[in-house]
């Protein structure tokens, strides 16, 4: 059957959804997240709403019971989850990405609770996971809450050492493209995923917890040979928030390192000891400005551990027979360059995208050969 064929009949029978969202200490977000799902157009009988509630007692279970009762009518079958403990946004996931693969689920589609969803943006995902060439991944275009004219994201980015982030932030909603296209990782904040892919690739890794999930996602999508998409028609609005909380250096910086030494190849990692090594003295002076030098001391300690290599290497093993792209493909959808940060115009684009300019293309030359 060919893709056109499939598309017609992938569109024609609505697969089955189902959305989730994971929330911790989100209950002043679920009015409007639900007023919004209310509104959205899919089929009652083909979508499920999943709400799985990390942190009892925070007042989410009882805003939820009331917006269910108030627009029952208009939504579709609303399950709650309370795992009695704070899985992270990694495990409160894969808690209902499991059930879906298991009962056989055409897509999952990831939603924070400080959204709101717009009424096409789960036919519009479906339509580019429908059209476009191996897919593993459909980002909504996200907009942002304090701005609506305003992008959030427009596909996340992914840096060839592993950071991570929202591209296109704050330009024009109106510069966003018009077409589907390929990204480089998608944001857990508006993401449909085909669940057969989730039997390929896996579910998101836990050990991470909070932050890098969602690239280190994206990033082994790219290794299986599939591509992560934007699907400019399906949007969401991002009520974003940057965290200034000292402590989240600790696991972005830690989520970092795992997620490098876990999806490049070994000869790919020799290459970039350079470039790696170098950043991490900057990363270093960073922390040390920053004030969050202790958080740095803790992720690099991380490292020390046998436990931690005991997990890369079961890791590696895992990613190794999923691998169908080189490492140089993968290269070509990374950047070199950090921008648009909450931070400003930070030490990242100032001095060091004009180093990491250079060993990326050096780098691209070396994996050419």
């Amino acid at each position: 059957m060919n893709q056109t064929a499939e598309s017609s009949i992938i569109q024609e029978k609505h697969p089955t959804i189902d959305l989730i969202v994971v929330s911790y200490n989100h209950a002043r977000f679920m009015n409007a997240l639900f007023e919004s799902l209310a509104k959205v157009i899919y089929p009652k009988d083909r979508w499920q709403i999943h709400l799985v509630i990390n942190r009892d007692g925070d007042g989410t279970l009882q805003e939820v019971q009331r917006k269910r009762s108030e627009l029952a009518e208009h939504l579709p079958e609303v399950k709650i989850h309370e795992p009695h403990a704070n899985l992270g946004f990694a495990g409160g996931n894969n808690l209902v990405m499991k059930s879906a693969l298991q009962k056989g689920t055409d897509f999952v589609y990831l939603l924070n609770p400080d959204t709101e969803i717009l009424p096409e943006a789960l036919t519009e995902a479906v339509k580019v996971a429908a059209t476009q060439k191996n897919p593993g991944s459909v980002q909504s275009l996200l907009i942002r809450g304090d701005n609506t004219a305003q992008i959030n994201s427009q596909g996340n980015e992914l840096h060839f050492l592993g950071f991570g982030y929202a591209g296109g932030d704050r330009d024009p909603a109106s510069s966003a493209p018009g077409e589907p296209c390929v990204i480089g990782y998608p944001s857990g904040a508006g993401m449909l995923i085909p669940v057969p892919v989730l039997a390929e690739v896996g579910f998101f890794d836990e050990t991470l917890f909070a932050y890098h999930e969602d690239l280190d996602f994206g990033w082994r999508i790219m290794i299986s040979g599939r591509s992560n998409y934007l699907a400019p028609k399906s949007k969401v609005i991002h009520h974003y928030e940057f965290s200034r909380s000292i402590s989240k250096w600790h696991l972005m910086e830690r989520n970092r390192g795992l997620v490098v030494l876990k999806n490049y190849k070994l000869i790919s990692i020799i290459f970039l000891l350079p470039a790696l090594a170098a950043t991490d003295m900057a990363v270093w002076a960073f922390a040390a400005k920053g004030g969050w030098l202790m958080q740095k001391l803790k992720a690099s300690a991380f490292f020390l551990k046998p436990s931690t290599w005991s997990y890369l290497i079961k890791s590696r093993d895992r990613i190794r027979r999923t691998r169908r792209a080189r490492d140089l493909a993968i290269l070509n959808r990374m950047t070199y360059k950090i921008e648009h940060q909450e931070t400003g115009k930070g030490w990242a684009e100032k001095v060091a995208n004009s180093f990491w300019k250079s060993l990326y293309a050096s780098y691209l030359i070396v994996f050419n050969w």
